[in-house]
């Protein structure tokens, strides 16, 4: 397979397990709190933190390949929590799909990482050009 359809699938997948993850979360709040409104806070407050933290174009998302550890760990604790539910059938299937995505970023972890890179880079200059120094430096001294 070429490098960059890897790269492509191990994005599609991501973006399925992200997905998955709001569905655990959304399924969890329903089967514990019975209402419809807490699988929509639950949903939301996932969404939220992802979209904050882990997301491709996060304010705060970490590097590489912190995001990736951090990603598939919740998505494990998603895997969790449809078993704990009382659904094992989709929690494999999940759990399934999370192994392929590990694999796919380590198999991938250099494009992935280089696309990382230059992300935060795009950042860093959307948010006002190339990044200048502070302090001290900054002041010449």
């Amino acid at each position: 397979m070429p490098e960059s359809t890897g790269s492509a699938l191990s994005a599609v997948l991501m973006f399925l397990l992200e997905l998955g993850l709001l569905g655990a979360a959304g399924f969890w709040a329903l089967t514990v709190f019975s209402s419809p409104w807490a699988a929509v806070v639950a949903v939301v407050v996932v969404a939220a933190v992802w979209g904050l933290v882990l997301s491709p174009k996060a304010p705060a998302r970490p590097g590489w390949p912190w995001h990736a550890v951090a990603g598939h760990a919740l998505f494990v604790l998603g895997a969790v929590v449809l078993f704990v539910v009382g659904q094992p059938m989709l929690g494999g299937i999940y759990l399934a799909l999370i192994v392929l995505s590990l694999v796919l970023t380590v198999l991938y972890r250099d494009r992935l990482e280089q696309e990382s890179r230059t992300a935060r880079e795009e950042r860093r200059a959307a948010r006002g050009g190339a990044v200048r120094p502070t302090g001290r430096r900054a002041a010449g001294r």
